[in-house]
């Protein structure tokens, strides 16, 4: 199969190696004391990112100070900030009043919430965030939660509300759910993880040492396999752990968020994330299909947006 990038060109190693994470670290007696000055959010932080995200929404929306409310959210914002990571993680999320959007952009009237949620992250996924990486310090995210204008629907381990300036949800000092077999689960996905990356990795060592055209296509082969197993098994984790933050499920102590959590303390999630990327990036170059077609529902949202902006 040509490639005129190269595959070695679109893939490359993967390691699992654990690492440490706020949800298992004790609390702190304080917030992070870079953010906040007592139980305050520091003004040159609430200012810094709202006009990082009204910078951008401004640029491509009408009057969203009409049709947001703005919070930060997460670790962050927890007793547990002080994990070491570098950068530090915060999240900023975005209630959307759907009927202002709409009376301010009717060109998106054909829309439904979700749809018109997609459009806004995949504009700060694209647009946005690859100039948050790295943020005073701070990795920041930005999201639209769909249908959900109101924070405490989430149940989020905490919430600073940016819009008026206080606490939605104050939080408290939370301790990582001390359960056996909750970490046994979370063993088993390291397991099965390690054993598609091993398989993945000989598939890219083939591949990298091939002489010849029928050994590198069985590599190939090996590595589209595997690629596909370690994508699914990070669907399968990222997707439940929304489950946890739903109207049925239980937060900070619910499974499926310990199962996410316990994913990135032993390096199963960021390698599984990492193979996740690289099968993307696979699909997108496969020389047979050419460039992967979005979903039946991104192509009307695009439609929509172009139209708008034609």
């Amino acid at each position: 199969m040509n490639r005129p990038d190269g595959l070695d060109q679109i893939v490359g190693p993967v390691v699992i190696q654990g690492s440490a994470t706020s949800y298992f670290s004790s609390p702190e007696t304080g917030l992070d004391p870079k953010l906040f000055t007592g139980i305050t959010l520091n003004g040159w932080v609430r200012n810094g990112l709202l006009q990082l995200l009204f910078g951008f929404l401004n640029e491509e929306y009408r009057h969203p100070d009409l049709w947001t409310h703005v919070w930060i959210a997460g670790s962050g914002v927890s007793f547990q900030w002080s994990a070491a990571r570098e950068p530090g993680d915060l999240d900023i999320l975005i209630g959307v009043d759907y009927l202002q959007f709409r009376r301010a952009h009717p060109e998106y009237s054909g829309l439904g919430d979700i749809e018109i949620s997609k459009m806004l992250n995949e504009g700060f996924r694209e647009h946005l965030q690859p100039e948050t990486s790295n943020w005073n310090g701070y990795e920041v995210t930005f999201y639209v939660n769909p249908g959900s204008t109101d924070i405490r629907d989430i149940k989020p381990y905490a919430a600073y509300d940016l819009t008026l300036s206080e606490w939605t949800v104050f939080p408290e000092r939370y301790e990582a759910p001390n359960r056996p077999v909750w970490d046994e689960m979370a063993m088993r996905d390291r397991s099965t993880a390690m054993g598609i990356v091993k398989q993945y990795s000989k598939a890219l060592t083939d591949y990298q040492g091939a002489q010849n055209a029928p050994v590198r296509r069985n590599a190939e082969t090996q590595m589209h396999l595997s690629l596909m197993q370690g994508s699914a098994l990070f669907e399968d984790i990222h997707s439940a752990r929304r489950l946890a933050f739903n109207q049925n499920g239980a937060g900070y102590a619910d499974y499926n968020n310990f199962r996410w959590q316990a994913g990135k303390k032993y390096g199963t999630v960021p390698a599984l994330r990492q193979m996740h990327e690289y099968w993307k990036a696979y699909k997108n170059n496969e020389a047979d299909y050419g460039i992967e077609l979005p979903d039946t529902q991104t192509l009307i949202r695009r439609a929509a947006t172009y139209r708008a902006k034609g």
